[in-house]
């Protein structure tokens, strides 16, 4: 599972001059035949010998040492993901591959950073979830991130207490009163599990949180949370303790993608609804004037997006077309072919987020420019 110290390394890496990071997305998937017998390796290869094909005789002998390793280290997986994302920079001994229980369409670039466009867009349709499975006596802990599932067995360890005797004609105990006490050692069990997630949720980063388990035992545990742990709830999953981590991860997948899809209609919805007025834009041009003035605290663009534009050649502003002179500096504008992930790496060098959507807030969006912002400013 990529953890957030994984991610931070790439996201944070700057340019190294004269040393360029060549960026492999492969689908790896064996569940196509497209991949069987190894197929995905000349996919790989055709990748490279497109970018071989574009450098000159210096800039070959970089990339080529990028690329062998990278396919040493292709040819010799055995395939247990759908996709495969490899970062090489071999002149600075960089060389991070990781597998991904998630689509990953076929792309390479040889460029200055890390082409990161694609992870983001992964990590942002895969927030990191927490599932607690309870009962009135057990609670297992799990966190799901990117397709995968992780059981983290002795996170909730159960508290300290007494055991119930049995009643019978040896102890004086009315049945209200054994069910009262059984009840109290539930209330318990179940705070314990509620104080111990108050401090799990900052150890494992949970974005959101699944309450899986008996209804009753589902229903007391939310009652008992912290109201920031309570915050992150998203749904009850009516499961039995001994489930599988499989089932679990098919679930909390379930949920994930209904409620990412219900979140980034709300936020187009919201965007168009505001669109005028402060402190929210749409469009292309007011999006990257906003951006250049480093106002841009969230991007949202839609799926498939991929606008022209330029950047200017002395300062590095960023704009809506691909030439004349640039309105901060008179220094001329080039077109780049990347305007949308150079917009996104300048928003998270600033501090801002990024949501990329899909489906039908994507189709809502496009019709609105395909891009906007909510601003700080």
């Amino acid at each position: 599972m990529i953890s957030k110290a994984d991610i931070e390394a790439i996201v944070g890496r700057k340019a190294v001059p004269d040393s360029p990071v060549l960026s492999v997305y492969l689908d790896i998937d064996q569940g196509k035949a497209s991949n069987l017998n190894r197929r995905f390796e000349a996919s790989l290869k055709s990748m490279l010998r497109s970018i071989e094909a574009r450098l000159d005789e210096m800039q070959l002998k970089s990339f080529s040492a990028d690329a062998e390793r990278t396919r040493q280290y292709v040819s010799g997986l055995e395939p247990r993901a759908k996709g495969l994302i490899v970062f090489s920079d071999d002149s600075e001994n960089f060389f991070w591959p990781r597998e991904i229980q998630a689509p990953v369409p076929n792309h390479a670039r040889w460029t200055d950073t890390a082409y990161i466009l694609p992870l983001l867009e992964i990590l942002d349709e895969y927030e990191r979830y927490g599932v607690v499975l309870v009962d009135k006596a057990h609670a297992r802990l799990f966190t799901v991130f990117i397709g995968e599932i992780e059981e983290h067995y002795d996170a909730l360890a159960p508290a300290s207490v007494r055991h119930i005797k049995t009643s019978g004609t040896d102890h004086i105990l009315s049945e209200n009163r054994f069910q009262s006490k059984a009840d109290m050692h539930v209330h318990w069990h179940l705070k314990h599990v509620a104080e111990m997630l108050d401090k799990l949720v900052d150890h494992y980063g949970f974005d959101r949180l699944l309450l899986a388990g008996p209804v009753e035992a589902t229903g007391e545990l939310q009652h008992l949370l912290s109201k920031r742990v309570r915050g992150r709830v998203v749904e009850r999953l009516p499961l039995p303790i001994k489930v599988s981590a499989h089932e679990v991860l098919e679930q909390a997948l379930r949920v994930e993608r209904h409620v990412e899809r219900q979140i980034e209609k709300q936020i187009v919805e919201e965007l168009i609804a505001a669109d005028g007025h402060h402190p929210v834009i749409l469009g292309l041009e007011r999006t990257a004037r906003a951006l250049c003035e480093q106002r841009v605290w969230r991007l949202v663009y839609a799926n498939g997006f991929s606008p022209s534009g330029g950047q200017c050649a002395n300062c590095s502003m960023l704009f809506a077309r691909t030439d004349g002179s640039c309105d901060y500096c008179r220094a001329a504008i080039k077109p780049v072919d990347d305007l949308l992930e150079r917009m996104v790496e300048r928003v998270l060098e600033q501090g801002g987020k990024v949501e990329e959507v899909e489906n039908d807030a994507a189709i809502r969006l496009q019709q609105a420019g395909g891009i906007g912002a909510i601003l700080r400013f």
